[in-house]
């Protein structure tokens, strides 16, 4: 069986060290936007802000997941990630809003910014750490299967094309192209609304009880059938929460086969697909042939 409160205790580590490289990058983008003249790279700080939002939320909503199981909660707390893939996305949501919004009232001025050198200089470095924390989140959140943290690492990578999309602006803008800087602006706040209402979507798939991935699903067909008694499946019903899944199994075993003996091929099938990564719980019920 996985060590899933080990594997939850490393995305929450990935998920802090994410939240402070946020908060640098979101003082440095808005302070160098503001002295250097930059709507695009004020725009951009200000998703950096929402980043830094986002990735407390994921914090909270890790541990509140780590919680056991209770009497009002007989099944963990673990769906807490998905709540908190919701503030997520409200927050990018929100923030590409406000970025859009004063991007096009400087669309409404005859004059056009002109950003210094410095914010080229800020901007095109904000992607390189950009893409690294990225490849460090999504590595995580594939080990684990965090979907709050997969949420996180795909906002990195927006914000490497953000970046990207500032950095191209700002080069715009000193070349004097009209009100280039407002339009790179413009451009980031319709990918941060587009990427709230991607990671709002999944959010809302897994508080559904979304199935798991086939190739879980597959890999539990593939364990049970090789246990000795079962003849085949009849149906195999997944529901995922959070970092884990849980499992409803029927199986087909032999007809003459005392209740004891079923019982124990049955609990043999449980501990099988316990074993599989991520798998929190498993009810397996026996149908005879």
């Amino acid at each position: 069986m996985v060590d899933v409160d080990g594997e939850l205790q490393s995305s929450t580590k990935s998920a802090i060290w994410g939240a402070l490289g946020n908060f640098l990058l979101m003082a440095l983008k808005i302070i160098v936007g503001i002295v250097g003249n930059s709507r695009a790279l004020i725009a951009d700080g200000i998703h950096s802000g929402a980043d830094l939002g986002s990735s407390i939320a994921v914090i909270v909503g890790l541990k509140v997941s780590r919680i056991p199981p209770d009497e009002d909660h007989n099944y963990g707390h673990a769906k807490a990630e998905a709540v908190a893939q919701k503030v997520v996305a409200l927050l990018l949501i929100l923030a590409g809003f406000e970025v859009a919004n004063g991007a096009i009232q400087a669309l409404g001025h005859s004059f056009s910014q002109h950003p210094t050198i410095l914010t080229l200089v800020v901007s095109a470095a904000v992607m390189l750490v950009k893409w690294i924390m990225y490849a460090r989140q999504k590595r995580m959140a594939l080990k684990t299967g965090s979907h709050s943290l997969m949420a996180s690492a795909l906002d990195n990578r927006m914000d490497v094309i953000s970046s990207g999309i500032t950095t191209a602006a700002i080069l715009g803008a000193q070349w004097g192209i009209p009100h280039f800087d407002s339009y790179g602006a413009l451009a980031v706040a319709v990918l941060i609304v587009w990427l709230g209402i991607e990671i709002f979507s999944q959010a809302a798939n897994d508080l559904m009880d979304r199935a798991a991935d086939p190739r879980i699903v597959e890999a539990i067909r593939e364990v049970s059938l090789q246990v000795p008694g079962v003849k085949t499946i009849d149906e195999i019903r997944t529901r995922v929460a959070g970092t884990q899944v849980l499992v409803d199994l029927k199986i087909v075993v032999d007809r003459h086969l005392s209740l004891l003996e079923a019982h124990r091929i049955a609990h043999r099938v449980k501990d099988a697909v316990m074993a599989q990564p991520r798998i929190q719980d498993v009810m397996v019920h026996v149908n005879p042939d």
